[in-house]
């Protein structure tokens, strides 16, 4: 009986050392797709972000040691588990803002840019923006702001799902 709990003991410790590599090559795999999506720089300086997601990030290290020995016949076997949980929501929405037209000037007294949110996220998210002066023409992602000369806006806009929620915003003007 007492071979059977050394067994059952083992197996656990096993179970968990298992667990823990998964963990954590689930976790790095994760890193290096968010560092990939990362390179668009000529985008990046065009947005002006002032909030970051509502979540953050905590990670958290779990140890578990069991004491090995040979006494009197039974054995006993000494592992040590290190374990990261990481506490970001998993499809945690992402959105990044592009101007993809704009400023175009009309009639010199007025000009418009087009903004689309770039957004990822499981499930997809719903993207709301703080105006949108084309009632939703050019889709869900793009939102067109018109401007009066000298005029400014401060376009913010959302991603939301089950996960969590992003705001970004930018600030557009227009003056000649």
């Amino acid at each position: 009986m007492r071979n059977f709990g050394v067994i059952l003991i083992a197996a656990i410790v096993i179970f968990l050392i298992v667990i823990a590599i998964y963990t954590n090559s689930i976790s790095g795999a994760k890193k290096e797709q968010t560092t990939g999506q990362s390179t668009e720089t000529l985008e990046t300086a065009l947005e002006t972000i002032t909030s970051a997601p509502e979540t953050t990030a905590t990670e958290t290290a779990a140890e578990e040691t069991i004491a090995t020995a040979t006494t009197n016949g039974a054995e006993t076997f000494e592992t040590t588990t290190e374990g990261i949980e990481e506490k970001i929501p998993e499809g945690m929405p992402t959105l990044k803002l592009v101007i993809s037209e704009g400023p175009v000037v009309m009639d010199n007294d007025l000009c418009y840019y087009r903004i689309e949110a770039r957004a990822t996220g499981d499930p997809y998210p719903v993207i709301s923006f703080s105006k949108d002066d084309s009632n939703g023409v050019w889709g869900k992602n793009i939102a067109q702001i018109n401007l009066k000369n000298g005029e400014s806006y401060n376009l913010v806009v959302t991603a939301v799902n089950t996960a969590g929620k992003v705001t970004r915003n930018i600030e557009l003007s227009w003056s000649q």
